[in-house]
């Protein structure tokens, strides 16, 4: 009697109450209850770990150019003056800012846009990067 009375759900058999369910709108259901938000929210990780790593990747870009600008700037313009009277506050500031411009033009325009984006202060970032790249290049010589 027990048994019976469990197969028994509102004077209907089990295998009736699954035959009268709509499996489409179940699976609907689960679809957008469950699975989307678990594949948005991992789709949405993978994008902002691509993304970061592409930052990664650019900041190191941009580093090892001003870098090379930095050589560049001291080879063709400080060495010669550097000492001098000409090497004056004044002097130091346009060739910083020659050495932004260089390191900036041999971004691609998108490498530029991503972290211009990422980094609100950008111009005081690519000074302290100057600073980095200066001290580095005084203290790390090979």
């Amino acid at each position: 009697m027990f048994w019976k009375r469990i197969h028994i759900i509102g004077g209907m058999r089990m295998n009736e109450v699954f035959k009268n369910i709509d499996w489409t709108q179940v699976i609907y259901t689960i679809w957008t209850v469950v699975l989307l938000p678990i594949i948005t929210y991992v789709g949405t990780q993978i994008g902002n770990y691509a993304k970061a790593k592409k930052i990664d990747k650019y900041t190191d870009i941009l580093y090892q150019n001003v870098v090379d600008a930095v050589k560049d700037v001291y080879e063709s313009i400080v060495k010669d003056i550097k000492g001098t009277q000409d090497w004056t506050n004044e002097k130091m500031n346009e060739v910083k800012e020659i050495a932004k411009t260089k390191a900036i033009n041999s971004l691609t325009s998108s490498a530029y846009q991503i972290l211009k984006t990422a980094n609100e202060d950008f111009d005081e970032y690519l000074d302290s990067l100057i600073g980095t790249a200066l001290y580095d290049l005084k203290n790390y010589k090979k």
